[in-house]
């Protein structure tokens, strides 16, 4: 990560084959959905957020991706900036997920920058992608349950912002949240506390994004959340390494 060594527990997988396992056969309607047709909706549309009411001061991260094939001995690397970072993600086969996520930049100029796409590759692209990400937190994602009218809406995932705004980690995060909604299925009072209280940690990671989206200096009460939470992903990273990848997203 920007050139630090920095010990941590990494697993990619295979999403494409994980969704056609999780659906068993199940067929994919994509004609508009008649709401008075069902008593509850759960809202698992992610950035989208279609059946819950929009976010007030959301923070959606613009991102894109490439799937590419080279015999390069590239290896996982993060670089941060533009309040966002570049990633290389190997999976199997000599093939690798690259790509970038920025809040200020745009995230193919920021590649071509660091060399990763562009003219001067000689990279095998297999398929490109863009999209979003939701680094608003929970706790500014609300209301999770609107149990009015005809049908209830229920969100999860990234849609009540289960994401970690920070690293930008939103596939555990969202599969729990479908844990905690089966669990309190019949009380959305329940359910929403539960949510607040499971990622309470992304609260903290909220209000360094908006420091880092002002003026505001970073301090070591800053560094000290990304040092406590980057432990969830296995990674060991000092105060002052923290110190130095938070000034680095700027």
């Amino acid at each position: 990560m920007d050139e630090l060594k920095i010990p941590a527990d990494l697993a990619t997988f295979n999403k494409p084959e994980l969704i056609k396992d999780l659906l068993q056969g199940a067929k994919i309607k994509y004609a508009p959905l008649e709401e008075a047709n069902y008593e509850r909706i759960i809202d698992a549309t992610g950035v989208s957020r279609a059946f819950l009411p929009a976010i007030q001061d959301d923070i959606l991260l613009p991102c894109v991706q490439w799937r590419i094939r080279t015999d390069a001995p590239l290896e996982n690397r993060i670089r941060l900036g533009g309040i966002g970072y570049a990633w290389c993600f190997p999976l199997a086969n000599h093939e690798f997920h690259i790509g970038c996520g920025s809040l200020i930049s745009d995230p193919r100029k920021i590649m071509e920058e660091l060399g990763w796409v562009g003219k001067t590759t000689s990279r095998n692209i297999i398929c490109s992608c863009t999209g979003k990400i939701r680094l608003t937190a929970p706790q500014f994602s609300q209301p999770f349950v609107i149990d009015e009218g005809e049908s209830a809406v229920w969100g999860v995932g990234e849609a009540i912002g289960c994401v970690a705004p920070l690293a930008g980690d939103g596939v555990i995060p969202g599969m729990r949240s479908v844990q905690i909604l089966i669990q309190w299925w019949d009380d959305p009072v329940g359910y929403t506390a539960a949510i607040l209280r499971e990622f309470s940690w992304m609260k903290p990671e909220r209000r360094v994004i908006d420091k880092l989206q002002g003026t505001n200096p970073l301090g070591m009460r800053d560094a000290w959340v990304l040092k406590k939470n980057s432990k969830r992903m296995g990674m060991k990273v000092s105060l002052k390494k923290a110190g130095m990848l938070l000034r680095n997203l700027r």
